[in-house]
């Protein structure tokens, strides 16, 4: 398979996460206007990505939307790089795997975790898959994005309607209080891997 140029890097990592968010490809023209480059320079990026074998994608004449595919193992559970269980850090963005499962409807993700403050119930190289939805009870295990940058593993509770409490899982490490204006969930526990069953799915995804 011929490598991508980083035009196409570009183009290829964003039709990944609309695939994995939605489960469908986004529609070229707002892709385009996205991206900041024309409807037919997309295009012949995402021919160029065809013929490298990266993708599928076939013209289907006038009034019809071309056929856009990507391999399955680029659809499955993206793990979007480590996430501290500790101090809050920024999270990577960019798939560092996928794996062969799904999560339902909502689309999903899986994120590495590094630290120990969800010990004993999380530990330390466990991969985490969340579930993209807002929190829905207090109390919560989430991917949390505390303003910009910062993304943490934390149980969630609302102290009040201003107010959000970023609660370890070890008693070691304290709990953090954040304005509710600047807390974001990016996704909600669902379940984690460890072990030979992390393993198992690693080794199918190469």
């Amino acid at each position: 398979m011929q490598r991508m140029s980083p035009a196409q890097s570009r183009v290829y990592e964003r039709l990944q996460r609309a695939f994995v968010e939605t489960g469908s490809a986004p529609d070229l023209a707002e892709l385009a206007r996205e991206l900041g480059i024309h409807y037919v320079s997309l295009k012949q990026h995402l021919q160029a990505l065809s013929n490298k074998g990266h993708l599928v994608f076939e013209s289907r004449g006038r009034g019809r939307s071309p056929r856009l595919e990507l391999p399955a193992a680029s659809t499955g559970v993206p793990v979007l790089g480590s996430i501290p269980a500790g101090p809050l850090s920024e999270a990577v963005e960019h798939a560092e795997a996928f794996l062969p499962i799904g999560l339902g409807n909502s689309g999903g993700f899986a994120l590495r975790v590094h630290g120990d403050s969800m010990a004993d119930l999380i530990q330390n190289g466990d991969v985490v898959l969340f579930e993209k939805r807002p929190l829905q009870r207090s109390g919560e295990i989430c991917a949390v994005r505390v303003g910009e940058e910062d993304v943490t593993l934390k149980y969630l509770d609302r102290v009040s309607p201003q107010m959000f409490a970023l609660r370890p899982h070890n008693a070691d490490y304290p709990t953090v209080e954040a304005d509710a204006n600047d807390v974001h969930v990016e996704g909600v526990y669902k379940g984690l891997l460890r072990g030979a069953m992390l393993d198992i799915l690693t080794d199918a995804d190469n």
